[in-house]
């Protein structure tokens, strides 16, 4: 009788254990996969995959189990080769989604985030990131704040010495942003002049980085060819804790907005700090 259900057992077992080796494989390949996807459902969705993965690993080694202690037949095989197929079907779609992010979708995805002229982080990519790390402060509570600046008289300069000149300077600021933020703030060009940090940290840690940035702008970017007679350029800044006033990544933006307007109002090249109600 041993004999007669030794060559099921057999396959009963090898094919429990390859469906558990490619359930092991797709647990890996939905995390790997859901990490490099920007939106939250689909990242949410590999995740639930990952875990379903893990219960039928969880499944595969019970039934390995289960075949070295008890009798197996041909149909238990066949089951557990279906089975097999399934997961292996769902292992290959995983690997050609990592394929195709890869080779395909990362590389256009680059290029969207980094802006072409300053080689900073695009609008586009530093609303991605910086939504999360929003996201991120409020769960935890820890202290988050954004600073929003601009170039000041930024239009009149660009038409006196043309675009060229007017890179020039866009160029210098981003360099002044880079070198003086810190190595978790998330860094952008947000448009035109503008550009926008947020800054892990409190208020008062905000306001040091825009004080930094605002003396350094002055100091390293010189009008075009150095010529002194020219007034230095110069930026207005906006800073703005998250708080309860600043719940979303809109608002807080918004809010560094108005306060860095409200530099510009009252004479430039300064700093404007909301301060809460």
């Amino acid at each position: 009788m041993e004999e007669l259900f030794a060559a099921p057992r057999a396959l009963e077992i090898g094919f429990d254990s390859l469906s558990a080796a490619a359930g092991l494989f797709v647990v890996a390949m939905a995390l790997r996969v859901a990490s490099a996807f920007t939106l939250s459902a689909h990242r949410q969705a590999l995740r639930v995959l990952a875990a379903a993965a893990v219960i039928v690993v969880t499944s595969e080694i019970l039934g390995i189990a289960s075949a070295l202690t008890g009798p197996s037949t041909l149909t238990d095989a066949a089951e557990e080769f279906a089975e097999l197929v399934a997961i292996s079907a769902a292992a290959a779609v995983l690997h050609f989604l990592s394929r195709v992010e890869r080779e395909e979708i990362s590389p256009l995805r680059r290029s969207a985030d980094v802006d072409e002229l300053t080689g900073l982080g695009s609008r586009s990519f530093f609303e991605r990131v910086a939504g999360r790390r929003v996201e991120q402060a409020r769960d935890k509570g820890t202290p988050l704040a954004c600073v929003l600046l601009d170039v000041d008289d930024f239009k009149a300069y660009n038409d006196s010495h043309g675009h060229g000149a007017g890179d020039e300077i866009l160029r210098c600021v981003a360099r002044v942003l880079r070198e003086s933020a810190r190595a978790d703030d998330v860094v952008g060009r947000y448009g035109g002049e503008e550009f926008v940090l947020l800054v892990n940290g409190e208020v008062g840690d905000a306001r040091k980085v825009a004080e930094r940035i605002r003396e350094a702008v002055q100091t390293a970017c010189v009008p075009q060819d150095g010529n002194m007679l020219e007034r230095p350029t110069t930026v207005s800044l906006g800073v703005v804790p998250l708080s309860e006033e600043t719940k979303s990544l809109d608002r807080l933006i918004a809010m560094a907005d108005a306060e860095m307007y409200r530099s510009k109002k009252t004479g430039k090249n300064r700093v404007s700090v909301f301060e809460s109600s």
